[in-house]
């Protein structure tokens, strides 16, 4: 620690509510920034707020950890995007992105016609070589890649989908065009890592974290709608689940 250090900082209690103070300073300095807006550096930190680089660098990590800031090495640090939070309620993810404040939109990598393989058979509940729709889709927030998603369903349920509704959300789509309301949903969630065309797609490092969501989604009826798989970026995605014991 420098003189300076020992200047600003005058033991441990005092570090402790400087910490807290600036904490919260930048809490509140975040919520009115852009996302990837650059925040000062600890050096700025320190001389603005008359604390030790030691406890704006505490603080800053704090941030971090919570997901608010992000830090490129030799660059700076950055306000984070806001991560989305997938709760045990069942929504889509346009629905979801719109809590959040984004505006939803999607890119159409791919639609085609497919015979069922016994994995997608089994997951829908119909005969392998059945045909189906295969729909793969680029999410984005913002105009921001947030997950890839690839969806199969029956064409011989759904013969007619315009590429057009494909744009927003799937579930949306099929109510209104079909009257098929999606009323409840299996999800299997798993930690993955991306490979080179998934990270090109979401914008991160190849390696970088995800999260694989594979989901049977259900009418009023019992019957399946769709199975699908989205790759989520670990960095802006969670789950927040309430259990109870039994």
């Amino acid at each position: 620690m420098t003189l300076e250090d020992r200047r600003r900082d005058d033991g441990p209690e005092t570090d402790a509510y400087k910490y807290e103070a600036l904490r919260r300073q930048l809490q509140a300095d975040i919520a009115r920034m852009r996302p990837d807006e650059a925040l000062p550096t600890e050096r700025q930190l320190a001389g603005r707020y008359n604390v030790s680089r030691a406890t704006a660098r505490r603080a800053l990590q704090a941030l971090r950890e919570d997901g608010l800031i992000r830090s490129v090495r030799g660059v700076g640090t950055f306000v984070a995007q806001p991560r989305i939070t997938k709760t045990s309620k069942l929504t889509s993810f346009s629905e979801d992105l719109r809590s959040r404040g984004y505006h939803p939109s999607a890119e159409l990598l791919a639609a085609e016609l497919v015979e069922a393989d016994l994995h997608h058979a089994t997951a829908l509940g119909v005969d392998p070589g059945t045909p189906l729709h295969r729909i793969e889709r680029l999410r984005l927030g913002d105009g921001f890649p947030i997950c890839v998603e690839t969806v199969h369903l029956s064409a011989e349920r759904f013969p007619d989908l315009d590429e057009s509704l494909l744009e927003g959300s799937l579930s949306e789509a099929l109510q209104n065009t079909h009257g098929v309301r999606v009323v409840r949903a299996t999800q299997h969630i798993r930690a993955v890592n991306v490979t080179g065309r998934q990270a090109r797609l979401l914008g991160v490092k190849e390696g970088s974290a995800a999260l694989l969501v594979r989901r049977t989604a259900f009418d009023d009826k019992g019957h399946v709608v769709e199975y699908g798989e989205s790759l989520c970026r670990g960095d802006l995605y969670e789950f927040s689940l309430v259990v109870t014991r039994a």
